[in-house]
């Protein structure tokens, strides 16, 4: 599904706002709930800026082009297409982001693979929103990139801290 749960939004917030990442990389953006956001509490926030400046470069990749929607226009550009595939991941590779967040997406992934990509990409800080509990899902909206094929746990993930909101878990770090 496009959207998440909105449990984490509140906890997700207090960790952007607190770290002032200049550059996320949102991966699996959906809808684009968090593009606007990270846009508003990172950029909008800071009257001591004109408001048409964007300090903060948000990037967003979405693997399925039928969700694109108006609220994709606050990121600075839009990657449409699978990041598992070599040439994107290697595309994403070159540039360093100051937050790398995976906004119940990592379900979406067989763990190798999962793993495979978080050591591909280049950050300082990571967010990842997972279920709790990964219950079966097939495709929605015949989308298939919402199949669920992964559970994940805080072992998978060593280093980082845990927080769990309700069926919501996110880890940080």
């Amino acid at each position: 599904m496009p959207s998440s749960r909105y449990e984490a939004i509140p906890f997700v917030l207090d960790l952007v706002t607190k770290w002032q990442p200049k550059s996320i990389l949102d991966v699996g953006i959906g809808y684009g709930k968090y593009g606007v956001l990270f846009r508003e509490y990172l950029d909008i926030w800071k009257v001591d800026e004109p408001y048409s400046q964007r300090a903060l470069k948000l990037i967003g990749v979405e693997a399925f082009a039928k969700y694109r929607n108006p609220i994709w226009e606050v990121y600075d550009k839009v990657i449409v297409d699978d990041i598992s595939k070599k040439d994107i991941k290697a595309e994403l590779a070159e540039e360093k982001f100051g937050l790398l967040f995976l906004g119940d997406v990592l379900e979406h992934f067989g763990k190798e693979e999962g793993k495979e990509l978080l050591g591909s990409l280049n950050y300082d800080k990571i967010i990842i929103v997972t279920p709790l509990h990964v219950r079966e899902q097939e495709p929605v909206y015949e989308n298939k990139f919402e199949i669920h094929k992964s559970s994940w746990k805080w072992q998978d993930v060593p280093g980082l801290e845990l927080q769990i909101i309700n069926t919501t878990q996110i880890f940080y770090g």
